[in-house]
């Protein structure tokens, strides 16, 4: 299977979006905005309560729709008449996303482990995507995740979501260079995205010297950009003019 798609164009952070493109994150628009500009889409995706995968990044709704409330509190259909926040754009399964975007340019879907249901989330990004035209990779900082692609659907291209900064967001084991490079070989991933902050790294060269493509996320500056092309093989940027 060839994974070149990970490295032939950046990929936008939750689409094209911000104040300079008029789009808010994570939306419809800014996705189409961003296979416009020839460049492939970074989105997150979890679980409203009737165990459809929903294209939003929070776990509470209240950041971008103003509403009280978790998405797990919701059904795909009560969430798809949520406005994010003054657009016209409404929250979407995976599914309507990918219906609507050009299968010409790559998607990378970060399944978000917060709502603690691996299969269930995993599953649920399987059933819009096993079917998918175009280009697509999942990617999870949770093991459990990116196991189950392994088992079930070996064929889906998956990746590793890491950094060893620890905010306190994440378990601890996820943050070592041991624990690492354990889930790079038992999971056999084929890429990895690293945190910018956190370059260059025992695993990241390592994964290089495996001929593993590392991807870098989030690429928000020049500099940072500089530095993405001289440690990795393709940025997740956010308002950069690429």
């Amino acid at each position: 299977m060839s994974h070149e798609f990970l490295i032939k164009a950046p990929f936008a952070h939750r689409g094209l979006h911000g104040a300079a493109t008029g789009h808010v994150e994570n939306s419809l628009s800014a996705f189409q905005a961003a296979n416009a500009r020839g460049h492939g889409v970074e989105l997150d995706v979890l679980l409203s309560h009737d165990g459809k995968a929903m294209v939003f990044h929070d776990l509470s709704l209240k950041r971008l729709t103003g509403y009280r409330g978790c998405i797990g509190d919701f059904t795909a259909e009560q969430l798809s008449k949520f406005t994010l926040t003054t657009s016209e754009d409404v929250i979407l399964t995976l599914g309507n996303i990918l219906h609507n975007l050009n299968p010409d340019f790559p998607v990378l879907i970060e399944i978000k482990g917060d709502q603690h249901k691996p299969e269930q989330i995993a599953k649920a990004v399987f059933e819009d995507i096993r079917d998918y035209p175009g280009p697509v990779a999942v990617m999870s900082f949770y093991p459990d995740i990116i196991l189950w692609f392994l088992e079930n659907a070996p064929e889906i291209t998956r990746g590793l979501v890491a950094t060893n900064i620890n905010d306190g967001d994440l378990p601890d084991p996820y943050f070592s260079v041991a624990a690492q490079k354990s889930y790079i070989d038992d999971l056999d991933v084929d890429f990895i995205a690293y945190d910018i902050k956190a370059l260059p790294n025992e695993v990241t060269e390592y994964c290089r010297s495996r001929n593993i493509p590392v991807l870098t996320w989030t690429v928000r500056t020049e500099e940072l950009q500089q530095k993405a092309r001289q440690y990795t093989d393709n940025s997740i940027y956010e308002n950069l003019d690429l």
